[in-house]
Parts: C-alpha cells; sequence; structure tokens
C-alpha cells in the first residue's frame, strides 16, 4: 500500500495547506434525519477519510440544509486538468470566514485560481486605461502592456494586435530613452505573437 505521502505527492500544492490531507482523525456519515450532513460536493468517493471538520453551521450563509463537517476532497483542474484538494479548512475559511454560498464549489487549484484572478485585475486595468480619454505617454504603454499580457494568456484574440500597434505606432515618434525602449520591446512581443 502507498504511504500518504507517496499518494499525493504529484497533487498541486495549495500554499497554506499542502498537498497531502490534513488527517484530523475523525469520520462521519451523512443521518437520514441531517443532524450530520456532509457538502453535497464531497460525496463518499471524493473525500479523504480521517480529515473531517467540524463545522459551525452558525457562521454560514442561510441554506436549507447547513452542511455541518466538511472533508477534505480529491478534485481535478478544470483549468490545468492537475489533481489538487480542497480541503476542509479551505472549505470552512470560504463559507464561514468569507460567507461563500453552500453552493459554491472549488474547481480550480489554487495557482490557477491566483492566475485567474491576475488576469482580471490586469483586463480591469486594461478597461480602465481604455476608457480613459486624456491618456499620457506611460498610460498608454501600459495599456498597451495589459492588451499584451492578455492576448498571451489567450484572454484576447489576435483581432486586438491591429489595435495594440495602432497605439504603439501613434507614440513611437514622440518616445525617447527607456520609454522608447518599452515600446519597442513591446512591438516585438505583439509581432512575435501575430507571427504564429
Amino acid at each position: 500500500m502507498k504511504s500518504l505521502a507517496a499518494e499525493y505527492a504529484d497533487f498541486v500544492e495549495h500554499p497554506r495547506y499542502g498537498k497531502g490531507p490534513r488527517l484530523t482523525g475523525l469520520d462521519v456519515t451523512d443521518t437520514p434525519d441531517g443532524t450530520v450532513y456532509c457538502h453535497w460536493h464531497s460525496p463518499v468517493g471524493v473525500r479523504v477519510p480521517g480529515t473531517a471538520v467540524v463545522a459551525d453551521v452558525a457562521r454560514q450563509r442561510p441554506a436549507t440544509l447547513h452542511v455541518t463537517h466538511y472533508f477534505d476532497v480529491r478534485r481535478v483542474c478544470r483549468t490545468c486538468g492537475q489533481s489538487f484538494l480542497f480541503f476542509a479548512d479551505e472549505q470552512k475559511y470560504w463559507y464561514e470566514a468569507l460567507e461563500f454560498p453552500l453552493e459554491a464549489d472549488c474547481l480550480d487549484c489554487a495557482p490557477c485560481r491566483k492566475d485567474e484572478h491576475r488576469l482580471r485585475l490586469i483586463r480591469q486595468r486594461y478597461d480602465a486605461l481604455l476608457r480613459e480619454t486624456a491618456r499620457t505617454d506611460g498610460e498608454t504603454l501600459e495599456l498597451v502592456e495589459c492588451g499584451v499580457l492578455l492576448l498571451e494568456s489567450s484572454v484576447f484574440s489576435v483581432k486586438v494586435v491591429p489595435k495594440l500597434r495602432g497605439l504603439l505606432n501613434a507614440l513611437s515618434v514622440d518616445l525617447e530613452g527607456p520609454s522608447h525602449s518599452r515600446a519597442h520591446a513591446l512591438m516585438s512581443r505583439i509581432d512575435g505573437i501575430a507571427s504564429t
């Protein structure tokens, strides 16, 4: 039989909780009267035995049926396809401290969630700069840089390439020194993406 560490060696590591299960020694099963109810997203086949954590139902959002226990559960990230654990302690934090609704589920590993959050912030900055009517040269370079990052991350399609090139071409005649070098580097990145 494999050791616990070996069994979870290929799982994605969570920055706070690690990669292997956090054993508590507690196991429970759902009861017909609902006094023990484990989360719907944690059926017996994906639960890690011995990892149950008692929930504080008073801290959960109002629900038809409150979750009384959380388990570490095995997941496969929908973004990168790697296995990871949605930890019982992480669920407790989500549903009790952050007050996420009990319907919320974790579908991506922590690194992919972090990357998605980073891209969302870049997109918000791009949109804000795009709406700006009187951008400075530095802000226009930042706008293009955000666009290139979103293009490289496949958030944007190559349809934005002419817009990004146009923004840079309009600037390049006025830019000097580091700004000129930055614009040139951005144009090279755009050309590299456009040629693939």
